[in-house]
């Protein structure tokens, strides 16, 4: 079990991991484990997979923001993967998400996962904005 500095409370990465796995699980993803990736998620039944980087807040929100990029842009090694960053639905976060140029975000096909204090999971596709 992986265990968390700041706990699982929300805004904490922990709440932010948990809420992810809840919400693929529910969709209908296996979680895949044997990854560095924070989540793999994989649909059995239509073959979508999703590799996602969580984070939480700290005391440097904007260098974990990028760290958290950094991290998913050295793991897109499959152009069929969908690869998000998921983060509090906090204004500290939405404004580091806002931040990225949309061309970046279509370019790469970034998506954003917005976690609110009770767990539900909002889904940014990359032509949006959150």
């Amino acid at each position: 079990m992986q265990s968390f500095k700041r706990g699982t409370d929300f805004p904490h990465e922990g709440f932010v991991q948990k809420a992810i796995e809840a919400h693929f699980s529910t969709i209908g993803f296996d979680l895949e484990s044997g990854s560095h990736a924070d989540l793999v998620a994989r649909n059995k039944n239509t073959g979508e997979r999703w590799l996602v980087e969580a984070k939480g807040v700290t005391t440097s929100i904007g260098l974990d923001f990028r760290t958290g990029l950094g991290q998913l842009i050295q793991r897109m090694a499959d152009p069929k993967t969908t690869y998000a960053l998921a983060v509090p639905r906090e204004d500290r976060f939405i404004s580091q998400c806002r931040a990225v140029p949309l061309w970046i975000r279509q370019a790469l096909r970034l998506h954003w996962l917005l976690v609110n204090s009770e767990g539900g999971v909002q889904v940014i596709p990359p032509d949006e904005r959150p």
